[in-house]
């Protein structure tokens, strides 16, 4: 049946969220070295999601045109089309602003985020933010509407539309694009996977067995191809032993937010730094991932994050966690943050009950780290031996907080508005907001090193220090972490006090990895690490590490002395698959770097812990 133009506003809302959807598409999935090829190749793709994303729109106009052509008027529906509009065109809004900042559109990690207890609050949202979110809402609710009202729309499409007409040109659309990108991603076309991956929501199609069965042979550049995956299962993790602890130390496990390896430094964190000259720092040394989720994971269960999910899904906590309760240890964990997001209330402190786990989440982060720090050093004091302290710092944080009195880089940004905050422009007052932030987060930490030392717990106590992941200002082209794996994203301090162990200095890689089978030793278990993890002893004579490996949601990053490779489905084709360790693109091909081995041997043991 042929669709009239002069139906009014609902028919209008729909070509109005189409071209929305259209236009946003290209603009942002334009790139510099787009060709005409390329270029009819987004215009084919960004017409297929401007139908998809407009479909609830479209879907509303169809019931409202079918009941107004049987003599049903429906106001309310009529304006729902109007609202579907608004809405859609709202999400565009906050998606493009989130890959503008992040590198990446809405997905299962901030639906996450959002469903999760704690997860905006671990985003540092401002009041500034907020209350410009409000006047976007409603300005832009204000600006469709006008539109709407006033300019015709629907006269961008022919007199009389058939849907014999537009379902089978958007299948073929369909089909010429998808078959397109099939082609390009069989034969590496950069510019046209680059393409894809900046239109929200697009849908991938490959075909390489296809080609190859057809008979097409490609030259793609070595680590193009690279993909391993992890076979899941049934997890094969042991359980801690039975045996008693030979040297059962205290332990008192400090972790900070966002806290890359080139803060700490006499200037930025003094009382830090002179804790640093009585300990093993470590100065080479990687998280296990580029978010907090895991970079905790990985310091506790020294496993790769591609293990998360399941022992999220299983609730099972770390061995070294299980070998300190079944040895009487006093525990209590403090964050200034939430253990629900991440949750390592199901993970990492799944065996504490709520009574040892105090999370205080009431004011900005420094007060929240100045109140935390008070409670666990009255702990400390009071704790029977052996015990354990955990505390979780959120100084560092975006926003980056801190107090008057902390400030040591006065030219920073005040007000940090996430929507309108021109993130490349301000970027070095932003530095400067973490460089305070950084400064406060070391008084904090003084006050946890002086209260060991006056109290003449450090004779008796194992001391960790370090941060979850690193922070990026746009040295390769982000800001924040959780979007690649440059080495500002992966690079942390790592600090180890071992009662009667002299201080040292080590410029060798490690990892976080290596954290728990480094604290069993200490406490005199003997138990081979290699049964439940992927780490060693950093204190042991043989210590040694070709690679290391850092996680996020999507996959895992292979980092070698040499090289680096990315095995995370999120980025392998649409960043440099490889390069070299400080992030310049390297040509696997033509490099000689003795990575091979490291590949292989991290190939065969990626998926030791299943059945």
């Amino acid at each position: 049946m042929p669709l009239s133009v002069h139906i009014p506003a609902p028919r209008r809302a729909v070509f109005f969220t189409w071209v929305a959807v259209f236009v946003g598409s290209i603009m942002m999935a334009w790139v510099p070295d787009i060709t005409f090829e390329s270029g009819l190749f987004l215009l084919g793709a960004a017409f297929v999601q401007a139908t998809l994303l407009s479909s609830p729109a479209l879907l509303l106009f169809l019931v409202w045109h079918w009941r107004s052509r049987s003599g049903t008027n429906s106001p309310w529906l009529a304006g729902s089309v109007t609202v579907a509009a608004v809405l859609l065109v709202l999400f565009l809004v906050v998606n493009y602003k989130l890959r503008d900042m992040y590198g990446f559109y809405f997905n299962f990690f901030v639906l996450n985020l959002l469903m999760t207890p704690g997860g905006v609050e671990a985003m540092g949202v401002s009041t500034s933010t907020n209350i410009t979110l409000a006047i976007v809402v409603l300005t832009l609710a204000v600006a469709v509407w006008l539109l709407l009202r006033f300019i015709p729309f629907e006269r961008l499409w022919a007199r009389r539309l058939r849907a014999s007409y537009l379902v089978p040109g958007f299948i073929g659309v369909f089909l010429l694009q998808g078959g397109w990108y099939a082609w390009s991603e069989f034969h590496y076309d950069r510019t046209v996977l680059q393409i894809a991956d900046r239109i929200i929501w697009y849908m991938p199609v490959t075909a390489r067995t296809f080609f190859e069965d057809m008979g097409a042979t490609i030259d793609r550049p070595e680590g193009a191809d690279m993909e391993v995956a992890i076979s899941g299962g049934s997890l094969n993790y042991p359980e801690a032993p039975d045996e008693p602890l030979k040297t059962p130390y205290n332990i008192v496990w400090l972790v900070a937010e966002s806290w890359r390896a080139d803060m700490l430094t006499p200037e930025i964190m003094p009382q830090t730094w002179a804790f640093a000259q009585k300990t093993k720092q470590f100065r080479e040394h990687y998280s296990g991932g580029n978010g907090t989720r895991m970079g905790m994971f990985s310091q506790f269960y020294g496993l790769y994050g591609s293990y998360w999910f399941d022992f999220l899904n299983s609730g099972r906590q770390p061995l070294l966690m299980e070998v300190l309760q079944k040895n009487n240890y006093d525990m209590m964990a403090y964050t200034s943050s939430r253990f629900s997001y991440p949750e390592f209330d199901k993970t990492v402190f799944a065996g504490l009950p709520m009574s040892q786990l105090q999370s205080y989440t009431e004011g900005a982060g420094w007060e929240r780290d100045r109140k935390n720090v008070a409670d666990l050093l009255g702990y400390i004091e009071k704790a029977e031996d052996p015990f354990f302290g955990f505390m979780f710092f959120e100084s560092a944080h975006a926003n980056y907080y801190f107090p008057e009195e902390s400030v040591i880089a006065p030219d920073y940004i005040e007000d940090f508005n996430y929507l309108t905050l021109d993130i490349e422009k301000e970027i070095e007052r932003i530095r400067a907001r973490y460089i305070n932030a950084n400064h406060h987060l070391d008084s904090q930490l003084g006050r946890v090193f002086a209260a060991l030392e006056e109290q003449g717990k450090l004779d008796n106590t194992i001391v960790i220090v370090t941060g979850d992941h690193g922070e990026e200002f746009m040295e390769n082209g982000r800001w924040g972490h959780n979007s690649t794996f440059s080495q500002e994203q992966i690079r942390v301090p790592f600090l180890l006090y071992v009662p009667g162990q002299a201080p040292a200095q080590f410029d060798v890689m490690t990892s976080h990895h290596d954290v728990p089978a480094t604290v069993l030793a200490a406490l005199g278990m003997d138990i081979d690490p290699a049964t439940y993890s992927y780490g060693h002893d950093l204190l042991a004579a043989d210590y040694h590490r070709d690679y290391t490996v850092a996680s996020d949601w999507h996959g895992n990053t292979l980092i070698t002395p040499d090289v680096k490779m990315v095995f995370s489905k999120k980025g392998a084709f649409y960043d440099d698959a490889a390069t070299t360790l400080n992030d310049d693109p390297i040509d696997l091909a033509a490099t000689k770097a003795p990575y091979r081995d490291a590949l292989g041997l991290f190939t065969r043991e990626l998926s030791r812990f299943y059945q």
